[in-house]
């Protein structure tokens, strides 16, 4: 099964130029698929960019592999000192490369504990403004949801992601379809009925490994984490 990393950090504007690129897997052994962008904080309309500041979303063939990628990679020691989180999919809706075909495809998969939530994308430039108004009701609605510890995107476009972790798995899927939270539901049924996307994933994992902070916050403690 899949092995999976968030790193999103502080590097300041002048570095994070660097980091903005997607890593090519030839390029890190043991990386199957990654994609890096400019972090921005949900809460606002639209979300802000957060300057200086960037995420890796990274795909590997095995946790050997990940862990050599953060002993020896410079680019894991520059990005180390933010949030890393380290996970194991629990179930995929889509597809994105880097997730093979053993990851479960229903909604309700049992897990306890805490969760991280990716939401994945490669859209369609003709489908940008629409899918930007469609969002950003969720986006100003995850902040305040109910079991939600952390959220931001990911961006550079066309790819577009976001990352939120969540008190559990229930939490998670309260918002993205319970219909407490307005936004996330109509912005699902608006995507359905003209796609904005060329390819989309939304994925739930269970988080194995969490340490460091952002702006002096560590959004989950480690012992919180019953892998």
């Amino acid at each position: 099964m899949s092995v999976v990393s968030v790193h999103i950090a502080d590097v300041g504007v002048p570095r994070s130029l660097r980091y903005l690129r997607h890593p090519r897997p030839a390029s890190i052994p043991g990386l199957v698929h990654a994609n890096a962008g400019v972090a921005a904080t949900f809460g606002t309309t639209p979300a802000r960019p957060s300057l200086g500041r960037v995420g890796l979303i990274a795909f590997w063939q095995d946790e050997v592999s990940l862990e050599q990628f953060e002993a020896k990679h410079p680019l894991a020691a520059a990005l180390g000192g933010g949030v890393v989180v380290h996970a194991r999919p629990l179930r995929i809706h889509g597809a994105w490369p880097g997730i093979g075909d053993d990851v479960p495809k229903q909604r309700d998969v049992e897990h306890d504990g805490p969760v991280l939530v990716l939401t994945l994308a490669k859209t369609k430039f003709s489908r940008f403004v629409p899918f930007f108004r469609a969002s950003q009701p969720a986006e100003k609605a995850v902040a305040t949801a109910t079991g939600n510890v952390f959220s931001s995107a990911v961006l550079r476009p066309p790819f577009i992601s976001s990352v939120s972790l969540w008190e559990s798995s229930d939490s998670a899927m309260d918002y993205a379809y319970g219909g407490h939270q307005a936004g996330h539901p109509e912005a699902i049924a608006a995507g359905r009925v003209k796609p904005f996307h060329h390819q989309q994933a939304f994925i739930r994992l269970a988080i194995t490994e969490i340490r460091g902070s952002l702006a002096g916050r560590n959004p989950l403690p480690a012992a919180a984490v019953r892998a």
